[in-house]
């Protein structure tokens, strides 16, 4: 008999997906697996669950929840015994929709239970405090628009509350610069984007060469304060037409460092991280990731 165990986020996506698992847990049609369902009452709860699971390893664990829910989980177990499954639950989904993952959250845990796995790198932010990400860290207006969305807005108008709050700091951020200092080449930069994927949020891409396997972090630096110029970048980047500007830099690099006042936020798979100063990297370990 197979152990199957789903930490599920009954809030994440308005709880729609963790009413779906539910009623799929209660009516369980698979005899080799033995299923239990975990869920979470609060931020953080996610990882301190899968923590536990290490105790009494299951043979597969599902994470039914948003992306902040699976940085939870990656950040405090960043080496699972265990493959790790995506049931899309959230906002966004940018990690699955990166694997190319069902977005029907039934679909996903058939899907998972074939348990092909793909290894890949985890970024992580330091000194200190070793918060993992897997598909971006950003700093500057990325991180201030995290914090300037409400959670229940989010839940009742999905990405349209990131668009509102994208479109009111626009008008409101005042750019405030910090160094950033990667590949021998140093920047002062007003927004930073550190990327482990191809995908982000809402659809926008950013960074069209980046790779979860390829050993390296793309990022991007913008420089200045062009209210209107970043408007029509952040436009042709959802149209998937990547921009080369005088004030945008891509580059790759192992680490980046960044310095810079404390007021500058940072956040980690579209959850807020602290501030500067802050140094980036890729972690020795991979994260084992079921894929389709």
């Amino acid at each position: 008999m197979m152990k199957l165990s789903i930490i599920a986020n009954p809030v994440a996506g308005g709880g729609r997906a963790f009413k779906s698992i539910g009623q799929t847990v209660r009516d369980w049609k698979h005899p080799g697996w033995e299923v239990e369902l975990l869920t979470t009452r609060s931020r953080g709860h996610a990882g301190l669950l899968a923590r536990e699971l290490l105790q009494n390893p299951p043979d597969l664990l599902l994470i039914c929840g948003g992306d902040g829910t699976i940085n939870e989980v990656a950040t405090l177990v960043p080496e699972p015994p265990f493959p790790i499954g995506i049931i899309p639950a959230g906002t966004a989904n940018v990690v699955a929709k990166e694997l190319g993952l069902p977005m029907n959250p039934v679909a996903a845990l058939e899907s998972a239970l074939k348990r092909t796995v793909r290894r890949v790198a985890l970024g992580e932010l330091g000194p200190g405090s070793r918060r993992r990400f897997l598909f971006v860290a950003g700093i500057g207006i990325d991180a201030y628009v995290v914090s300037r969305t409400s959670p229940g807005l989010k839940a009742k108008l999905g990405m349209a509350a990131y668009a509102a709050a994208i479109v009111d700091c626009l008008r409101s951020y005042s750019f405030p610069e910090f160094q950033v200092t990667a590949s021998g080449r140093t920047f002062t930069a007003t927004s930073c984007l550190a990327s482990n994927a191809k995908a982000y949020g809402g659809g926008l891409l950013f960074c069209p060469d980046a790779d979860m396997n390829d050993g390296l972090l793309d990022i991007l630096v913008l420089e200045g304060s062009r209210r209107l110029g970043l408007a029509w970048f952040l436009f042709q980047s959802w149209l998937k037409k990547p921009q080369i500007r005088e004030w945008a830099h891509r580059l790759q690099a192992q680490t980046v460092e960044m310095e810079g006042p404390e007021i500058v936020l940072v956040q980690a798979d579209g959850e807020l991280a602290g501030g500067l100063p802050l140094t980036i990297g890729l972690s020795r370990s991979t994260f084992p990731l079921v894929v389709p």
